[in-house]
């Protein structure tokens, strides 16, 4: 699809952002295993979201600095949770290539988690008291869904595991751009969004089979609830989550650009 090209824009803009965290560690090691996910990143689709949703808000205000900001935090704690999630099932690949642990071994990789925890609080400090205590439950919720997935609950675990962070993709330009009124119907798109990637990725790595259809259901009854509120101004956002949901049937929303 289309993406509007001023959230491509702002996009470019995050990714310089990451491109200058952990150089000034010393520790060679250290600092390799903390650039490891930048230097190969990902679809974003945490910082795209939040960048899309604040498109369909106010485009003007993709140039505020405390959204650039957000939108790279929520990668940086992607990244912690990749970080912990390659030692806690012990990947010695992923995307393709050898991952921090199996090239710096477990403990690097999980200092450099450390590190990365230690930048997203600096980071929320600048935004808000608000997002700092907002983005802690989150990592709390994140912990929680990692200790599920290390006991094998899979299933009990999707809905902690990835959903915290795609949800907070939506909430975090609610509470910068100062839209207490979306809060609840935003936070509910991105939780189920959320859900559906992780059973995406489950059936993905795994082939797990997972029923769709009434989670697909929910998805749009939540766009509708927001279109209520947001008018013809959410079409972008509509077709995006439209994009997601036909990726998720065909079974390839977590292995193809989207």
């Amino acid at each position: 699809m289309e993406i509007p090209p001023e959230v491509l824009s702002a996009l470019g803009r995050v990714k310089e952002d990451m491109g200058r965290i952990g150089e000034s560690v010393q520790n060679p090691s250290l600092r390799a295993a903390i650039r490891h996910y930048i230097e190969t990143p990902g679809k974003m689709i945490r910082p795209l979201l939040l960048l899309l949703f604040t498109y369909v808000l106010d485009p003007e205000r993709l140039e505020d600095e405390r959204i650039i900001n957000a939108a790279a935090l929520l990668e940086v704690l992607h990244i912690v949770s990749l970080l912990q999630d390659d030692v806690a099932d012990r990947h010695d690949v992923r995307r393709g290539v050898k991952t921090p642990r199996a090239l710096y071994g477990d403990g690097m990789a999980i200092v450099a988690s450390d590190w990365l925890i230690a930048e997203a609080i600096e980071r929320a400090v600048s935004i808000s008291a608000d997002a700092v205590k907002y983005l802690a439950g989150v990592a709390k919720r994140l912990a929680e869904g990692q200790a599920l997935d290390v006991e094998g609950l899979r299933r009990e675990a999707a809905e902690l595991k990835t959903a915290p962070l795609i949800e907070a993709a939506f909430v975090m330009p609610t509470m910068i751009l100062r839209r207490r009124d979306l809060l609840r119907p935003a936070a509910a798109l991105g939780r189920l969004l959320g859900v559906l990637y992780q059973y995406s990725d489950d059936m993905a790595d795994e082939g797990a089979e997972r029923e769709m259809t009434p989670l697909i259901e929910e998805i749009r009854s939540s766009v509708k609830s927001l279109r209520k509120l947001l008018g013809d101004k959410i079409i972008p956002l509509e077709r995006f989550v439209e994009l997601v949901l036909k990726r998720a049937v065909d079974g390839t929303l977590t292995t193809a650009k989207l």
